[in-house]
């Protein structure tokens, strides 16, 4: 994708790139049935050369998704990645081309929660849940003050 290709020669004498584009989320390349991205990707930030260096700073949006955990209703979840900063030696760039979308994808699918539950979490469906919780877990109230040694017998 042209896009997310940065140009080196374009960087030369102090000049910087400035970014801002909307992507289609098809460059993320998700075939998940549980994670789903179809709003546009925005990209805001600049790219410029330092010394021997390509430092890119990104600012990324968009909106992932997710089954809620609980009752299985889709979840749009805002995707906010701000102030990333990249860095690339120009000596590990192969014709003078950088293409910065694996790097884009990564940092969106590193803020993408694994869960996420529908109303911001109050799922009207949670109220089910509570006929099937264990209240014999020993977490709960009544056996707060009761401590299990389970490994105490063992020096007899």
């Amino acid at each position: 994708m042209d896009q997310l290709k940065i140009y080196i020669d374009r960087l030369k004498n102090g000049e910087s790139l400035k970014i801002e584009e909307v992507l289609s989320p098809d460059f993320l390349e998700i075939h998940e049935d549980d994670l789903v991205f179809k709003d546009p990707v925005r990209l805001t930030g600049e790219a410029y050369l330092s010394n021997d260096h390509l430092i890119i700073h990104l600012n990324i949006d968009t909106t992932a998704l997710l089954p809620c955990n609980i009752c299985n209703t889709p979840v749009q979840i805002p995707i906010s990645v701000k102030n990333i900063y990249l860095t690339q030696p120009l000596e590990e760039i192969k014709g003078a081309i950088y293409d910065v979308g694996n790097e884009v994808r990564e940092s969106i699918l590193i803020q993408t929660p694994l869960f996420a539950e529908c109303r911001n979490g109050n799922c009207p469906e949670r109220e089910n849940l509570k006929n099937f919780l264990n209240s014999d877990h020993p977490n709960s109230s009544k056996d707060k003050d009761i401590v299990h040694f389970p490994f105490s017998d063992l020096d007899k």
